[in-house]
Order: structure tokens, then C-alpha cells, then sequence
């Protein structure tokens, strides 16, 4: 059984439209292609209004793409294909032109929280706090993150992210580069080569066009 608080929420939820909810903070090019299943989050709205997400032309997206803090921003460039996977900026995320991204992936630029106990212990409380203060729409207005590690997160043109793959905080993925299918990243890998592994490794190097 559920309480009225937590009905009330998912009537909310079911109601809102994540686009034109934040229609003034994203740029969608008009050839880009955003599939119904598509989610644009955002905590914490910035006050002025800017565009925290673009979206280039000739994209098709079936990603999420969460927003967790006013300076944070995601760009996703020309003729990307991204499937039904999370990108969560609290800094920045660059994805260049001409990717492909499978199914499953995550993209982080942070951690989201403290690795140390003693400065994450209110974090379920502050988050909570926020959610019932915003009638379960914010769970971020509350958030401490001046002890939670950030970096921007770049992938090059012409990647290719492989399924249910893990990007972490401050990775640069080059230009062409291969990502086999599970992988966890952590650190950069680079252009036109292929990688795979937790922790991701580099395997060796490939070309743009098959050998003939």
C-alpha cells in the first residue's frame, strides 16, 4: 500500500511532459529525431534561463539526460544516435559528432557523493527533504556537493559506445575510439583504438575503414 504523499507524486510525474517542462533550458536542432521515450530531467533549475542540453542535427535519441546542478550541462553533436541510456551531468558532458551509443549505457561526471562516510551521512536526509518539499519533482536542492569529486566527461567524434557500458567522471574517449560491450571506463582511451574491460583497458588499434 501506498501513502498520499507517494500518489500524489506519481500523478505528477504521470502528468508532466520532461521537454516542454524545461522547453526554455534545451536546444534541439529541428532535423534531430527524440524518441517518446526520451527523458530530460533537472534539479535544481537555474534561476536565468540557458540551455543546459543540445541536441545536433540529424540525432536520434532514446536517451535520459538528467541535470543535477545549475552549471551543468550536456551537448550532444550532429548525426548521434544514443539509445535508451543515462547521461547525469553535475559538470559537463561532450559527446561529438557522428556517435553511436548502445543500449544500457551510463555516463557520470561525478560521484555523486562523498567516498567518505562521515561527509555523506546526511545525504539521504537532505535528498528526502528536497523530494517532499517539491511534491517529489527536485531531489537535489538540498544536496551538499562541496565534498563530492566532479569532472567533465568528453567523447570524441565518431565513437563507438558498445551496450551497458560505464563512463566515469573526467574520462576522455578519442576520436573513433571502440568501447566493448560491458566495459567500466575510468580512465581515457584513445583515438581509434579499441578497449574493453573493468577497468576498461585499450586492446589495440583499429582504422576508420577495413583493411582491403
Amino acid at each position: 500500500m501506498i501513502g498520499a504523499f507517494t500518489r500524489r507524486v506519481l500523478r505528477v510525474l504521470r502528468a508532466q511532459n520532461s521537454w516542454s517542462e524545461f522547453r526554455d533550458l534545451v536546444a534541439v536542432h529541428p532535423d534531430a529525431v527524440i524518441d517518446e521515450s526520451a527523458v530530460f530531467n533537472v534539479l535544481c533549475r537555474p534561476t536565468e534561463a540557458r540551455k543546459l542540453l543540445r541536441i545536433g542535427e540529424g540525432s536520434h535519441i532514446f536517451a535520459t539526460f538528467s541535470i543535477l546542478r545549475p552549471e551543468a550541462n550536456i551537448r550532444v553533436g550532429a548525426r548521434c544516435q544514443l539509445g535508451r541510456s543515462q547521461l547525469v551531468s553535475a559538470v559537463s558532458i561532450d559527446v561529438g559528432d557522428d556517435v553511436i551509443m548502445s543500449w544500457g549505457v551510463t555516463v557520470l561526471d561525478s560521484d555523486n557523493h562523498s567516498v567518505y562516510w562521515d561527509e555523506r551521512r546526511g545525504d539521504v536526509e537532505r535528498v528526502r527533504r528536497g523530494y517532499r518539499d517539491s511534491g517529489g519533482t527536485d531531489i537535489a536542492p538540498n544536496h551538499d556537493w562541496s565534498k563530492v569529486k566532479m569532472a567533465p566527461v568528453r567523447i570524441g567524434s565518431k565513437a563507438y559506445i558498445g551496450c551497458n557500458v560505464t563512463i566515469l567522471k573526467g574520462v576522455c574517449i578519442g576520436e573513433g575510439a571502440v568501447i566493448g560491450a560491458g566495459s567500466v571506463v575510468t580512465r581515457g582511451v584513445a583515438a581509434w583504438h579499441m578497449a574493453a574491460g573493468n577497468p576498461c583497458r585499450e586492446l589495440r588499434a583499429i582504422e576508420p575503414a577495413r583493411p582491403s
